[in-house]
């Protein structure tokens, strides 16, 4: 058998195993990505200051207190890392999972954002959550239709 037929075999079958070798470590940063986001969305301290967060939504209020305002930042904080590791999820199930909380997140937080951005001269903070919250608003716009009821609801 010829040396170059060999040489090719054993170059192709290297290729295999690389190309392989990518599939997994891609398949595992998705798992790990995964894992990341599930580890921030359900840690106590967040689920607790989003679901007062989200409380607003029923209520209808846009007044915030200092202390409420603080909790919100927290809140967009958390939402800005979460969002940031959409990009190794697919992004249709993404939305699909954690788009309708990430648009109310939105609707809640949107000006809340804006006071930040404004008040720190950073024009793009939280950009991950913001595109990921207008995404979601835009794939779920019911979200949007409750608020409204709800602000008529509550006189606000």
């Amino acid at each position: 058998m010829d040396a170059g037929v060999i040489w090719t075999a054993v170059g192709a079958i290297a290729t295999v195993v690389a190309c392989g070798g990518i599939f997994w470590a891609v398949r595992q940063l998705r798992f790990e990505a995964w894992l990341k986001a599930q580890e921030i969305w359900t840690a106590q301290p967040f689920t607790e200051a989003r679901g007062r967060v989200f409380a607003r939504l029923d209520t209808g209020n846009t007044q915030w207190t200092p202390a409420e305002e603080a909790e919100a930042l927290q809140v967009c904080r958390k939402m800005d890392e979460f969002a940031g590791l959409i990009p190794y999820l697919p992004k249709r199930t993404a939305l699909r999972i954690w788009g309708v909380p990430f648009a109310k997140a939105w609707l809640v937080l949107e000006d809340v954002v804006e006071r930040e951005r404004t008040k720190c001269g950073w024009p793009d903070k939280w950009h991950a959550f913001a595109k990921l919250g207008q995404a979601a608003l835009a794939s779920h716009p019911d979200a949007r239709k409750r608020v409204a009821s709800s602000k008529q609801q509550h006189g606000a």
